[in-house]
């Protein structure tokens, strides 16, 4: 059967957690999500095509006529849910001009299956792990029989039908690795990035932690084998001629020894990638630090948040200061840039202590910073303190229709939408406007590419930083 992927264009969206010139400058990332799953239908004998609309910047014209000549049985879209709409715009012009089966997947359809399939242009949604339920469902449909399958949400006889996936666990190394030849791998960049060809990649799922404000904590941690991942490396490097790979797990060395192997088998097979990753301060020390950087990272995100601690222990968030301080100094020593993730508006907040935050982020010598205005996400523990408040789902209302795109407040602190915005945007502007971070960022500039995407993000920020209103 032929089957096809779309990954439909996204955008800045009110409730985002990002100023708008973050969002659309971060980086054009390639959908791993859909790449999986791409790679699951071919393994089980389907003909499959991939559509990146947004990193192409199709058009839904562009994209239907190049669907047309693939002509699928079906067409499978991504659905977070903060792009749950847009998506489903692309989902209804392509099932009108294809008379196409529409499947959807992600995140959205594990946290609000039935209100997905509410909207009747989702033929198909599969919520949880797609490595055995997706084969079944394409089978299904090929022979044109109802899926009772577990995690596969249909409707039949007009009532919606859902068996919810068997809470068993799976294995990550049952997965085939995403199906990047049928993605335009030289269109992937992000704001922090320096070679091309560029990709990310995921060995781990879910996180061991259980900070408030993640949507991610509640997922339970499923690791990938060093093997595994040593593999997918390896054919990104040699196949696909990726220079730089961004691993997109919660916390890559939360696991020390598996850390270790991961990079002694990089330095043994003599691979020329350059990689960055995302860490807990708790995570990493000296040694570690070291090693990775031997074998070959180069850049690092660490949660750091906030300097207040009352707000630390609000978030679950189990960091110390003098740890973060002496982190961020080991990894400057060994050669790792570093970025720190700070949050705006935390649980607590008042103007001295977001000021803190700032005066913080500014004395730890980072290379790069991230202001992200504190929401309550869908699945996470913060957003279920607010329905078990006040009895309604933002998300879920959302989902279905009820809601529309706005901002929501932030009950967990006593200043204004209006304030957070502004020292939003004033943070931004205070980092990385410091004639010295000027002269820093542009030493280590390696290609016109990343100097030209650098000069253009200054100038949408200086922009945004001069509005005034709270649209982002």
């Amino acid at each position: 059967m032929k089957i096809a992927f779309v990954f439909a264009p996204y955008r800045h969206k009110l409730f985002s957690e990002n100023l708008k010139v973050v969002d659309d400058d971060f980086g054009v990332f390639p959908p791993i999500n859909l790449g999986y799953a791409a790679a699951i239908a071919e393994r089980a004998g389907h003909d499959v095509m991939m559509i990146d609309a947004n990193a192409e910047r199709l058009t839904q014209a562009k994209t239907i006529a190049r669907l047309k000549q693939f002509n699928p049985r079906a067409v499978g879209f991504y659905f977070s849910t903060y792009m749950f709409h847009d998506t489903l715009a692309w989902a209804r012009e392509i099932k009108q001009a294809l008379q196409v089966q529409i499947l959807a997947g992600g995140i959205n359809l594990l946290l609000y299956p039935r209100e997905s399939l509410h909207h009747t242009v989702i033929d198909y949604g599969l919520s949880g792990q797609a490595v055995h339920a997706l084969p079944k469902l394409l089978s299904a449909i090929e022979a044109g029989e109802p899926p009772d399958i577990p995690g596969v949400c249909y409707r039949r006889d007009g009532e919606i039908v859902f068996r919810p996936a068997q809470n068993s666990g799976f294995d990550f190394d049952d997965y085939p690795y995403p199906a990047r030849h049928l993605l335009p791998n030289e269109r992937y960049f992000s704001i922090t990035s320096q070679l091309r060809n560029f990709t990310a990649m995921v060995t781990t799922m879910g996180c061991p932690q259980s900070c408030t404000f993640c949507a991610i904590a509640p997922l339970k941690l499923q690791s990938r084998t060093v093997d595994s991942v040593l593999d997918e490396m390896q054919e990104c490097a040699e196949r696909f001629h990726v220079r730089e790979i961004d691993i997109f797990d919660a916390d890559f060395p939360y696991n020390r020894r598996r850390t270790e192997q991961i990079c002694q088998g990089l330095l043994d097979r003599g691979l020329s990638l350059e990689w960055s990753c995302r860490a807990r301060i708790d995570s990493v020390d000296a040694s570690l630090l070291e090693l990775m950087q031997t074998a070959g990272c180069r850049k690092m995100y660490f949660g750091i948040e906030t300097p207040n601690k009352q707000s630390l222990e609000l978030m679950k968030k189990k960091i110390t200061l003098e740890r973060v301080n002496q982190v961020i100094a080991e990894a400057r020593r060994v050669g790792i840039r570093s970025l720190g993730f700070f949050m705006t508006g935390v649980p607590g907040e008042n103007r001295k202590s977001l000021l803190d935050t700032i005066r913080f982020a500014l004395d730890l010598d980072l290379d790069f910073a991230q202001f992200s205005r504190t929401i309550a996400k869908p699945g996470s523990e913060l957003n279920q303190q607010i329905v078990d408040r006040g009895g309604r789902d933002y998300w879920r209302d959302f989902v279905l229709g009820l809601e529309a795109e706005r901002r929501r407040g932030s009950p967990w602190t006593k200043l204004s939408e209006r304030e957070i915005e502004f020292w939003t945007k004033a943070a931004y502007f205070a980092f990385f406007f410091r004639p010295a971070q000027i002269a820093k960022a542009m030493g280590k500039v390696r290609s016109a590419d990343e100097l030209g995407r650098g000069v253009r993000t200054a100038l949408h920020m200086i922009r945004y930083a001069l509005k005034q209103d709270t649209s982002g």
